[in-house]
């Protein structure tokens, strides 16, 4: 009996002893991006992520204090920044996209504040992309100057470039006809002079604006308009850049603007620029709209068919969003006004793989024509993040600080790399899918022709997902219920067992679910909620001490502590029973332990096993 007395405790401290090592092993499997502190690359002049953070119309000073605050800390790999050209004043954001002069003095801030907001941000693992409006200078409905000071006029005049009216293309209407190349690419886009990119003297002087920008240091470029734009000229000004700059053109990064649409003229379709860089591709906010607005697991317009089409751009190609200030506006996109569905939609951008994922960050406005915050004609003041949780016009969204973006971003930077595993809809609004497993030659991609309703499984799951496969295949797992009521539900993941927080509910690891050795779990899902875990984020290892954030909305505060009520508070200790220690053992050497931590785990289920057979074995 005394030996008995010994044992049982005995037990249980090895218990506690495996399990640790278990939670040290997941955590190893990738690195965890956590709200407590900055994580830096391991070259901080790299980025960290494929993420990108949309920080619109917001100046160059918060710029750099987000990348230090915020960005950095939070894994997100580049900010793009607004126009940073001089331009006409007024406190409209559209008058950000109307040039007067390639000059960095703009609304946004001075030159100087330009290259130091750069250099913060790279010291903090983040790189700047440049929104470059190149198609057009300022409309013909004004003359005067810029918010620099140089003149310009709607003759096509713009003297500190400069550029005269011959620079300029002969049409002078409006672009009326978008099965008409021509009409769509010499002609003016709502009353922008257009530029005439077939020019050698215009090219040249595009070129010298963008190459002074990537002297400085920036990444690359958004480019405005690119399907107003022959594809032929953005070729030649993308290699004067890279003759300017002595880099190769196709490691200069261009993200294009170009809107597809099957119906319009073949020479402005999408795939005509691949070849110069990636592509905004408009089908995906389109279909988030479509999918959280009706049934999220809807055969003809649900998320399993999120670049399952040949039409859309290759997902190594595509730019993809749930929304920016163009689609906010024109109603083509979910919005923070949808609450609810514009966060799941977000969640499932960063969780599922298509495309590079941007997180849209600007400020809740009242009328489409509204400013940042505090702008005047010819400045915008530092941001100023909300603390009450309302959701207010003239106040700054700040976005890229809720803890449901901040808990995604990490999530999506521990599943880099791998494909979409586990598919299973689970009823009307309601969907599971993991990811896990090296990613094939497509990329960071886990469309439907490998996951979901298309796969070919009757329930969803992936074909190579086998169960034996199971036990060392997951490296995170969202589960999104879209619907108006809460489900109870089994979820069947790839994940190693272990308890996890939910990144996606809290930022303290208050909500967690605890996942068995055969990789299911069971939970409650509120209406309009979300549980997102992944290997970086277990409870072992978890360091952050904030449940919500400030600038959180009011609603989703609210449906974070239903999420985290939902949960069970406490669970249950591990076992040590042959299942577990083969998970652990499956579990360590995927994450690449030591021999020496492994030797130990070893010693001590040989203790536990001569315990087991008597005092004489003790």
């Amino acid at each position: 009996m005394a030996v008995r007395r010994f044992v049982g405790p005995l037990r249980r401290v090895m218990a506690a002893a495996v399990s640790a090592i278990a939670a040290l092993a997941m955590t190893m499997v990738a690195l965890p991006v956590l709200p407590s502190g900055p994580v830096r690359s391991a070259r901080a002049t790299e980025p960290q992520s494929d993420v990108i953070v949309i920080a619109f119309q917001t100046n160059w000073n918060s710029v750099a204090r987000e990348c230090t605050e915020t960005y950095g800390p939070e894994g997100v790999g580049y900010v793009q920044v607004s126009p940073p050209q001089e331009t006409i004043a007024g406190a409209q954001w559209w008058t950000s996209y109307q040039p007067v002069s390639y000059k960095l003095d703009s609304k946004l801030g001075t030159e100087a504040e330009f290259k130091a907001m750069i250099k913060e941000c790279k010291a903090a693992g983040v790189r700047v992309i440049a929104d470059a409006v190149i198609n057009h200078m300022a409309g013909a409905d004004r003359s005067g100057t810029g918010v620099a000071g140089s003149a310009f006029d709607n003759a096509g005049n713009f003297p500190a470039v400069p550029y005269a009216p011959a620079n300029f293309h002969d049409c002078t209407a409006n672009v009326s006809n978008y099965n008409d190349a021509d009409n769509v690419q010499n002609c003016r886009l709502s009353g922008l002079q257009d530029l005439d990119t077939g020019q050698e003297y215009v090219r040249d002087k595009l070129a010298d604006y963008m190459a002074g920008l990537l002297d400085m240091g920036v990444a690359g470029f958004r480019v405005d308009a690119v399907k107003h734009i022959a594809a032929k000229d953005v070729e030649a000004i993308k290699a004067k850049l890279a003759k300017k700059t002595g880099r190769n053109a196709d490691d200069i990064l261009f993200e294009q603007e170009v809107i597809g649409s099957a119906s319009e003229a073949a020479e402005i379709q999408p795939s005509n620029y691949l070849s110069t860089g990636k592509v905004s591709e408009f089908n995906v906010n389109a279909r988030l709209k479509q999918a959280f607005d009706g049934d999220i697991n809807s055969a003809s317009f649900g998320l399993a068919r999120i670049g399952a089409s040949a039409s859309w751009v290759p997902s190594d190609k595509a730019a993809v969003w749930v929304t920016n200030w163009d689609t906010e506006r024109n109603g083509s996109a979910l919005t923070y006004k949808d609450g609810a569905k514009y966060l799941l939609a977000n969640a499932f951008l960063l969780a599922y793989g298509y495309g590079q994922p941007h997180v849209y960050s600007g400020y809740y406005f009242g009328s489409n024509d509204d400013g940042a915050p505090g702008a005047t004609a010819d400045s915008v003041p530092d941001m100023t993040c909300p603390t009450d949780g309302t959701e207010t016009a003239g106040a700054w969204q700040c976005a890229q600080r809720w803890t449901a973006i901040r808990g995604m971003i990490g999530f999506h930077n521990a599943v880099a790399g791998t494909k979409v595993t586990d598919w299973k809809e689970y009823g009307e609004n309601v969907v599971g899918f993991g990811r896990g497993t090296a990613a094939g030659d497509a990329g960071d991609s886990g469309t439907a022709s490998g996951s979901g309703a298309s796969a070919g499984d009757a329930d969803g799951t992936a074909d190579d997902m086998t169960a034996a496969g199971k036990a060392d295949a997951g490296m995170g797992y969202l589960a999104i219920n879209n619907s108006d009521k809460t489900v109870t539900q089994v979820f069947s993941t790839s994940m190693p067992a272990g308890v996890y927080c939910n990144v996606y509910a809290s930022g303290d690891c208050s909500a967690a679910v605890s996942v068995k050795a055969d990789g299911t779990f069971e939970a409650a899902l509120p209406a309009g909620s979300s549980i997102a875990i992944h290997v970086g984020a277990t409870r072992g290892a978890w360091s952050g001490a904030q449940r919500t954030d400030p600038t959180d909305p009011d609603w989703f505060v609210a449906g974070a502590a239903e999420m985290t009520d939902a949960q069970p508070a406490d669970h249950a200790d591990a076992v040590m029973d042959e299942e577990t220690a083969e998970t652990i053992d499956e579990t360590s050497r995927s994450a690449g332990l030591s021999v020496l931590v492994l030797a130990a785990a070893m010693l001590l289920l040989t203790a536990l096993a001569r315990l087991r057979k008597g005092p004489s074995k003790t």
